[in-house]
């Protein structure tokens, strides 16, 4: 529509010879001059209009642009230096689920009774044996793994006189049955030397630019990665159920390293 426009003012031309001045009224089309007026005067306002219109549709789009910039506000942030991100800093209170509450209490109690060492070996094994919370709450796949593995060498720790208490950073929702729990093991074993703390311990030495001196603890970082599901409680003995009485079931749990207050060169 708009070239056709154009095409229509601008296909009507002009007399190809000019006239010339001096020869008024022979040689000089005097009917002429507000034709031409109106020709030129017409196509000069057409281009001025569609420039206009087009910088107004710009202007628009600019102004569309930016109505979601209309409100600004504050967003605050904080630098993760163990993951090496910045992430969002949330408000002190906020609200939250009952049931995120109870599932963050059961991790808590999960990874609590899982790595906690204390003096009594009879209350450790209890702890961590059949009929156990971390025994009710896990399949039957993962306390095998758990078993097998981890048991063990945290009967090893218990007998050599290291004793293990967990504090948690934070714990929190990764998607609808993925949690993931930050948390800190404290190991101190007085009686042992440096040495043979740092040995029992699976830490090398040999690039350590600064240990603990006896009797202090050692920091290892740690995010436990969890997927649980409630499967309801089941159980025909009642001391059972009291137990583990929402009947989760951890299906994975997944550990990573995030190093000790022990400094490496490598640091």
């Amino acid at each position: 529509m708009l070239s056709n426009l154009f095409y229509t003012l601008f296909k009507y031309k002009e007399k190809a010879q000019k006239d010339e001045l001096g020869y008024y009224p022979e040689k000089v089309d005097v009917r002429a001059f507000p034709e031409r007026r109106f020709l030129w005067t017409s196509r000069f306002f057409v281009v001025i209009s569609c420039l206009s219109l087009c910088i107004s549709m710009i202007l628009g789009s600019v102004i569309s642009l930016l109505i979601p910039m209309r409100r600004a506000g504050v967003v605050p942030l904080q630098i993760d230096y163990q993951l090496y991100q910045v992430s969002r800093m949330y408000p002190a209170e906020m609200r939250v689920y009952a049931g995120d509450l109870v599932t963050e209490s059961l991790i808590a109690k999960y990874i609590t009774d899982r790595y906690t060492i204390d003096d009594d070996f009879e209350k450790m094994q209890q702890r961590q044996g059949e009929n156990s919370f971390i025994y009710l709450a896990s399949e039957d796949r993962q306390y095998k793994e758990f078993e097998q593995t981890e048991k063990p060498y945290f009967e090893l720790l218990q007998k050599r006189g290291v004793r293990r208490k967990v504090e948690f950073v934070k714990i929190y929702p990764v998607s609808f049955d993925f949690w993931q729990a930050r948390f800190r093991t404290i190991d101190v074993a007085p009686d042992l030397s440096v040495d043979e703390f740092m040995k029992l311990m699976n830490v090398n030495t040999l690039d350590a630019v600064s240990l603990p001196r006896q009797g202090e603890p050692l920091i290892t970082n740690w995010i436990a990665t969890i997927r649980m599901k409630y499967k309801g409680s089941k159980y025909e003995d009642r001391k059972l159920a009291l137990i583990n009485p929402f009947g989760v079931s951890v299906i994975s749990y997944d550990l990573s390293y995030f190093g000790t207050n022990v400094k490496s060169k490598r640091d």
